[in-house]
């Protein structure tokens, strides 16, 4: 019933902006009334807003549900503020002005800033590469040669795929530094630098020691020291065991993380009629803390009011975190464009997002409990921040409102041209994936097909995905080529990359999965076969045996780092379990290669059994397949991910 209510405020919010067919101005042919970027008078969605809060189903759900907070301001003037559900469900502890949530991601927002302030004192040159900072030596896995830019990585083109292995510790004291944690989990470069977007948390930690190694300061000091004092703010911690603030690591223990399930329930009226309903039930995931290595790209936390404090220094004209206000125009004047247009997709590290009439700036943000969200627009300065202790429940419900929703009849006009992407057909996969190692074969079970997507051309490459739904935003795209022929879909900072070659490769790597399977139904059929005398072995029966049971071990491997990865509370695997999992598959890898060379022979060979040449040849396709799939999908690179 909560997301029904949310979902009925942005429905009127956007029948509000279908009325409005002009473009944004604060203070429209009535200078004393100020409208937000949506064209809805602030003061009318406001009280709407206030109306909802007063609901008594909302009033009810308050002591029941997860906190969802959010705030509007203009300027620096709070416009409205709203602290919904508890911070812990089982004590009704109601969120408040206390109240601490980990920011995820808009935490990298901070290292972008630490960036911008170090190049505008000179010390650091946007287009250097970034090994003039870094330890010599300090990459393993590059794939290309060519020099990676600080603007590479701050528009997430450094050319890594996702990490592999999990960063987070248990226990502070065994906790690495922040430059042996980014070698410990250094992902492989699979992109060519500067050319495909592929978010990185990794690249964006590194940033941050290069942040430390510049300023010869600790990064979470230079932080406080940089951003939180000059700003005044006071209730944010950026250390990943929050002691460089112990007031918010005591609120942040008192913040329970939540998930929700949502349940389809049915009550029978007087009338005998069955009136239809959902019921929300929120599982305690206790609270969710983590100490993350790679800090930089995800740990900071605090209040709702700290954050939109930080997102006001964006729309001020004052500039408070920089020298000169060029260096924040720069930070938001855009930094990678769609296609050939002067349409930013991202700009310094921080997400661009179009609405019909206006441009926003910011970030969103995620953990293991926490989601975050950040928006301002710098021209008419209004910006909406909010914060959740439940990963389902995102913060957005506001932006509508404010920023209005993206159509494409309001964006490009009523009669836009339709793109046919039926030229781009193909199998696509998300760039923040494992594109190398042990992983590779995720990327092959996650691909998707573009074929049926209603486009609008925009420009030349440049088009809009739209819907037909009122409630739904139409979302911008531009179509690249890349240097290896391979096509991509850009939107922001995440790129949706062509896979070559597409069935053939899913049929191999089904195949493995199906020589697994087959290989446990042979092994139990020996065994009866055996019991009962009358097994037939080939030549070199031991060896086929043996890889026989590689496969299946093989595929047990495959499906364990899956469910490692689904069901555990890191965000990867351990150094320890990625090394045992790679050794197995190089000896099951073994295995299998003398399985077939077995079955090679046997099939070659003059002895005569029953139907031996069909089961030789059998076991040699099957273990081809099993070779071919490990080497191909990097089952055994336990050392490269």
């Amino acid at each position: 019933m909560k997301r029904i209510l949310r979902r009925t405020v942005a429905l009127i919010a956007a029948a509000v902006l279908t009325v409005c067919t002009q473009p944004f101005s604060a203070f429209a042919e009535d200078e004393d009334v100020l409208k937000f970027p949506s064209g809805a008078t602030v003061s009318s969605v406001m009280n709407g807003w206030k109306k909802i809060d007063a609901h008594p189903e909302n009033i009810k759900k308050n002591n029941t549900s997860s906190a969802n907070v959010s705030l509007v301001f203009h300027g620096d003037e709070i416009l409205y503020t709203r602290y919904y559900g508890c911070t812990n469900i089982g004590e009704h502890e109601l969120a408040d002005e206390n109240s601490v949530f980990e920011w995820g991601s808009i935490s990298k927002t901070f290292t972008w800033v630490s960036i911008m302030q170090l190049w505008e004192q000179g010390k650091i040159d946007l287009d250097a590469d970034i090994r003039t900072y870094l330890p010599d030596n300090f990459f393993r896995h590059l794939k290309y040669d060519e020099p990676i830019t600080i603007t590479d990585i701050m528009n997430h083109k450094g050319g890594w795929c996702e990490k592999f292995y999990d960063s987070t510790s248990e226990d502070m004291a065994a906790m690495p530094s922040l430059e042996e944690a980014l070698r410990n989990t250094e992902p492989a470069q699979t992109y060519r630098p500067g050319e495909v977007a592929s978010y990185s948390n990794w690249a964006a930690s590194l940033a941050g020691l290069i942040v430390q190694r510049v300023s010869g300061m600790d990064y979470v000091e230079y932080v406080h020291k940089n951003i939180f004092e000059p700003l005044g703010m006071k209730h944010t911690s950026a250390g990943p065991d929050f002691t460089d603030n112990p007031w918010v690591r005591e609120q942040r223990m008192k913040t329970m993380c939540y998930e929700l399930s949502l349940h389809q329930s049915y009550k029978e009226n007087e009338d005998g009629t069955i009136e239809d309903g959902v019921i929300e039930e929120y599982k305690s995931k206790g609270t969710c803390m983590f100490n993350d290595q790679l800090y930089p790209c995800g740990a900071i936390t605090g209040t709702l009011g700290d954050l939109a404090t930080y997102a006001q220094a964006f729309v001020n004209d004052d500039h408070p975190l920089f020298q000169n206000a060029e260096t924040q125009q720069k930070l938001l004047s855009g930094s990678s464009f769609y296609g050939n247009t002067d349409i930013p997709c991202f700009s310094y590290g921080f997400d661009v997002k179009e609405y019909n009439y206006t441009r926003t700036f910011g970030h969103t943000g995620a953990t293991f409990g926490c989601v975050a969200n950040m928006e301002f627009d710098p021209v008419s300065k209004f910006g909406v921040v909010g914060l959740s202790n439940c990963r389902d429940d995102f913060p957005n419900s506001l932006c509508s409102s404010v920023f209005g929703r993206l159509k494409t009849k309001n964006y490009i006009g009523e009669n836009y041209e339709k793109t046919d992407l039926t030229p781009y057909s193909g199998y696509y996969s998300d760039t923040r994936t494992h594109a190398a190692g042990m992983g590779r074969f995720i990327l092959y079970m996650d691909a998707f097909s573009i074929d049926g997507i209603n486009a609008a051309k925009v420009a030349d490459d440049v088009f809009l995905e739209y819907h037909s739904e009122e409630w739904a935003d139409d979302t911008i795209y531009s179509i690249v080529e890349n240097s290896d022929g391979r096509r991509g879909f850009v939107n922001s900072c995440s790129e949706y990359l062509e896979i070559k070659h597409y069935v053939p490769k899913l049929c191999l790597l089904a195949g493995f999965m199906l020589c697994g399977v087959a290989s446990l139904f042979i092994l139990l059929a020996k065994r009866k076969l055996n019991k009962a005398h009358k097994a037939a072995p080939l030549s070199f029966a031991h060896i086929i045996t043996a890889g026989q049971f590689a496969k299946i071990i093989s595929l047990a491997a495959m499906i364990s780092i899956v469910a490692i990865r689904v069901n555990g509370d890191n965000d990867g695997l351990t150094k320890t379990e990625g090394t045992v999992i790679g050794v197995i598959q190089i000896i099951c890898l073994a295995l299998c290669g003398l399985a077939l060379l077995a079955a090679a022979y046997s099939f070659i060979s003059k002895k005569k059994l029953p139907y031996g040449r069909i089961r030789s040849l059998s076991c040699f396709a099957g273990n081809l397949i099993t070779v071919s799939a490990m080497i191909f999908f990097e089952m055994y690179n336990f050392w490269c991910c």
